[in-house]
């Protein structure tokens, strides 16, 4: 399992790179912003990751170690609950650096991004396995469709998390925008949300 690093200055600088990447994406931020928003020459920032790929490879593999984490618990799991509310309540992915980084990498065209669509997609293939083998899927199901259908719904709230709060006006992901989101969703799939008109009468 990934452990985050301690509060090191390679971590803050790492942690200051994240947050500067998800307001203008790495190719748009260079070394120099990224030392003075952390306060630290651009030397020091060579000296602990060799480069700048080197820096936006290390923000890649913390960002993507905190959502396996969530996921790699998620599929250790029983398998025999909904596997719904996990990620968006998860405190490691509730800021919003995080959740925009994340949309950025995973919905983007290069090779990083196709390949950590991957990585994330294996946690919940694994999800799905052991849901099956709990009996909590049913045997006429396509479980590889499942298994992106369930992770796009996962997804959703965090990818679409600054879209969702001008929407609504509050942010999905906190304690009551997440209640409100949920409730919903519990009334959808309960089908109780959309009903189906009635039929005119003569």
């Amino acid at each position: 399992m990934y452990v985050p690093e301690d509060r090191t200055a390679k971590a803050i600088i790492r942690d200051v790179a994240l947050e500067l990447f998800s307001e203008q994406w790495p190719a748009a931020a260079s070394l120099k912003q990224v030392a003075e928003r952390a306060k630290v020459s651009q030397s020091l920032i060579i000296k602990h990751y060799g480069s700048r790929e080197g820096l936006v490879a290390a923000v890649d593999a913390h960002v993507l170690g905190m959502l396996g984490n969530a996921l790699e618990v998620l599929a250790d799991t029983s398998g025999t609950g909904p596997p719904d509310r996990f990620l968006a309540s998860a405190d490691a992915l509730s800021a919003p650096a995080t959740t925009r980084y994340l949309a950025h990498l995973l919905v983007g065209t290069t090779t990083r991004s196709v390949e950590a669509y991957r990585m994330v997609q294996g946690f919940i293939d694994s999800l799905v396995r052991r849901m099956a083998e709990a009996g909590a899927v049913a045997e006429d199901t396509d479980r590889a469709q499942l298994a992106v259908v369930l992770l796009a719904h996962e997804l959703s709230i965090i990818l679409l998390r600054d879209r969702i709060a001008d929407v609504l006006g509050a942010d999905p992901v906190g304690r009551d925008g997440l209640r409100r989101w949920w409730d919903t969703i519990d009334r959808l799939y309960a089908g109780t949300a959309i009903r189906h008109p009635s039929p005119p009468t003569a």
